[in-house]
């Protein structure tokens, strides 16, 4: 067990490794246009002196790909780990997509493929192992739909008590996961934001471990798992550039530490430029990068990629940090660019993703056009949740089938209609 305490990334101060301390007590919060921006968030820290002398590529060579397998950089031990396998997702390198951007080195990160079908349960294995090295009974969050669903299989499987509260806007898909894995599904009206701002104040009294992005700090530690095993999947190298799908930031700053500690421990020897990507409809984190401001408060508007909408992302200060560090970049995209988005991963390279797991791919489209990327840069998309969460508009963008008589001729008639077709595309 490397880690050593939590530092608050405002003033500097070390705590020691527990929850009340995941807000710097001395910095704590302030209430900005009625958000609660965490001045003294703080960050899990690693002896990685000691990690240099113990960690090594031929050791994890020896385990299983998965999560666990870089255990010691997550202050995860070797017994009594809850585990569902998450982790280990493929790592795509595209041939149609990429000739229909105008890219020649493209890779998809396939994150639809983990046990609730999201990159979320990278996150929830850490709160949930740290809920009951805390000694926690409950665990609870607010959620546009996958966080919940991931918590509440993972409180399951450690048979802890699950709270989740969503906006009742969530799609059914997501809400339906929260209940068949046992957790007490809260539905409010009202954004994120709203919903949160509610929450937070209302758990203070109750021993609940807290689990929501941008307050639980070992979320954090679930995201660098993608920048571990990326750089492994390429020979341990970083690409020269990763495109993130961003709502509060914690996924994008938890990758940004994990390729820094791999080249800190001499694991690799580059970082990519990290990249940031939301929908027009509200996304804090690209206005407060192209603003270069560490306080917008946005609109917030209805999208098809729900779960990145946000008036605050509270986890945007390290998300800021990590774009410049990088000389990152980021940028809006559409509802009409998402869903182009969804058509060429499904139809040209068989991945089936959710509007908020794709606005990625609808960047890198962008970013080629205005010459941002060179075509022939190695660029990694992370592609965070499966089209399977929202059935609904899945149906809604693709072509209706075709009802026919159960006969012979009629199915060679339709074959034979549709051969003509395809040939003369």
């Amino acid at each position: 067990m490397y880690a050593t305490g939590l530092k608050c990334v405002n003033c500097g101060a070390l705590y020691p490794l527990q929850p009340e301390f995941f807000v710097c007590p001395k910095c704590g919060l302030e209430k900005v246009r009625g958000v609660s921006v965490f001045r003294g968030t703080t960050e899990v820290q690693y002896d990685y002196e000691a990690l240099k002398k113990s960690v090594s590529k031929e050791l994890f060579a020896k385990r299983p790909f998965n999560l666990l397998r870089y255990r010691e950089l997550l202050d995860l031990g070797e017994e009594n780990i809850i585990t569902l396998s998450e982790g280990g997702t493929s790592l795509i390198k595209c041939k149609n997509l990429a000739k229909k951007i105008g890219l020649n080195n493209l890779w998809l990160k396939n994150e639809t493929s983990n046990p609730t079908h999201s990159f979320k349960d990278r996150e929830s294995v850490l709160v949930v192992n740290k809920a009951l090295e805390f000694g926690k009974k409950y665990v609870s969050c607010v959620s546009s739909g996958n966080a919940a669903a991931s918590l509440a299989a993972y409180a399951a499987r450690a048979s802890l008590g699950c709270f989740v509260l969503m906006p009742a806007t969530t799609p059914k898909g997501k809400i339906a996961q929260c209940t068949l894995y046992g957790a007490v599904t809260l539905l409010m009206d009202g954004i994120y934001e709203e919903i949160f701002e509610l929450y937070i104040e209302a758990i203070k009294e109750l021993d609940i471990l807290e689990s929501s992005g941008g307050y639980n700090r070992f979320k954090v530690e679930g995201g660098k798992t993608i920048a571990y095993e990326i750089c492994e999947q390429l020979g341990w190298r970083a690409p020269a550039w990763v495109i993130d799908n961003v709502g509060a930031g914690t996924h994008l700053y938890g990758m940004w530490k994990g390729f820094k500690e791999l080249r800190n421990l001499d694991l690799v020897e580059n970082v990519p430029k990290m990249v940031a990507i939301g929908p027009k409809a509200g996304s804090p984190i690209v206005t407060g990068f192209k603003e270069k401001t560490d306080l917008p408060l946005t609109r917030s508007e209805e999208s098809i990629a729900d779960g990145l909408v946000g008036r605050w992302s509270y986890d945007m200060p390290l998300a800021l940090k990590a774009l410049r560090e990088s000389t990152g970049y980021a940028e809006h995209v559409s509802d009409l660019e998402i869903l182009k988005a969804m058509e060429w991963l499904a139809q040209l390279e068989g991945v089936f993703a959710e509007p908020s797991g794709v606005a990625c791919v609808s960047g890198v489209s962008k970013m080629v056009e205005t010459g941002m990327v060179d075509k022939g840069e190695e660029i990694v998309c992370i592609i965070t949740g499966s089209g399977l969460k929202e059935p609904e508009l899945a149906r809604r963008i693709s072509k209706e089938p075709t009802l026919i008589s159960a006969s012979a001729e009629e199915i060679r008639s339709n074959l034979q209609k549709h051969l003509t077709r395809l040939g003369k595309e």
